[in-house]
Order: C-alpha cells, then sequence, then structure tokens
C-alpha cells in the first residue's frame, strides 16, 4: 500500500494538472509514480524539468534501478526501454550493468558503482571509453535523477502501474 497517496486528478488544481501535462506527454494519463510526487507541485517540477534537459539514459536508469532495487523504477524503464525497441538480452544487461558497446558499457559499469559507493567510480575509464567531460558530468546528472527516483519510488510505496519486471535477474 502506498506510503504517499497519488493524487486524484478529478481533484487536481490547474496548476497541478498543467504539471502533470508536461510530465507525461506520451500517455494520456500520467503514472501512479508522476501522481505520487505531485502531492509537491515544487518536486514534480524539478524532476520534470531535471529529466527533460537530460532526456535519454534509458541504460542508465535501467541500472541504477537494479542497483537500487527499485521496483518500480525498473518496470517503468523497462517499458520505455521496450517502446524504444531494445530486447530482453539488452535490459538485462543494461540492468547488470554491461552492454556490448564499450562506450556505453563503461557508463554503465560507472553508474553502477558510483550507486554501490564502492570507491570504483573514477571518470578516468570513462575518459578512455572516449567520454568527454560535458558527457561525464551528465551520467552523473542522469545517476542522480534516478537515484531520486528510486528512492521517491521506495519510500512512496508507489503501486506499480506497469507489468513487473523482478528483481532477480538470473534464476538460481
Amino acid at each position: 500500500m502506498p506510503t504517499i497517496q497519488p493524487i486524484q486528478l478529478e481533484r487536481a488544481s490547474d496548476t497541478i494538472k498543467r504539471l502533470l501535462a508536461t510530465a507525461s506527454p506520451e500517455t494520456s494519463l500520467p503514472s501512479n509514480m508522476i501522481r505520487s510526487m505531485a502531492q509537491s507541485p515544487n518536486a514534480l517540477e524539478g524532476y520534470v524539468q531535471f529529466s527533460r534537459a537530460l532526456a535519454g539514459g534509458r541504460l542508465i536508469a535501467l541500472a541504477v534501478a537494479q542497483a537500487n532495487l527499485c521496483e518500480y523504477s525498473l518496470a517503468y524503464h523497462t517499458a520505455l526501454a521496450r517502446k524504444l525497441g531494445l530486447t530482453d538480452d539488452h535490459i538485462l544487461a543494461s540492468r547488470e550493468g554491461h552492454a556490448a558497446d564499450t562506450k556505453v558499457d563503461a557508463a554503465l559499469q560507472f553508474a553502477k558503482d558510483l550507486v554501490a559507493e564502492n570507491g570504483d567510480c573514477t571518470p578516468a575509464e570513462l575518459q578512455r571509453a572516449g567520454f568527454t567531460d560535458r558527457e561525464i558530468v551528465e551520467i552523473v546528472a542522469l545517476v542522480s535523477l534516478n537515484i531520486f527516483e528510486n528512492y521517491f519510488n521506495m519510500v512512496a510505496k508507489t503501486d506499480i502501474d506497469l507489468p513487473k519486471v523482478g528483481l532477480k535477474l538470473k534464476v538460481a
């Protein structure tokens, strides 16, 4: 059961309705996460602006959600990745922090290590893989955005309104 309730659309103010429309332009109805986050118009506006500024980064979102064991974000980003045409194998690899492309692999491993706070997250690997300082800053920003999303969903206990994907990566 959610600890932070999604707002009721029919009772939402005009300001919140505008925010909800900009937060979910690809769907007619905002997700449970967005509706719950709308309890704070300021938080929702910040999330929407940060997300828009960093459009993309689905693979990093999957790696961060897996590292944080956030079921809602895993379901959400898996659904978005499938819409973009990613295969289940690519999605699973991203959740594990790996990719066939060496540059993408370096970014995913960096994101995973940054979340784990194991001290292995050095920009040197990213630089060797060909990332610029600007791109490294954006990777850190994407990780931060997704940590906020994960923590919000874990605290709110957001009801999953997408197909569940489970936290386990492989069958034992």
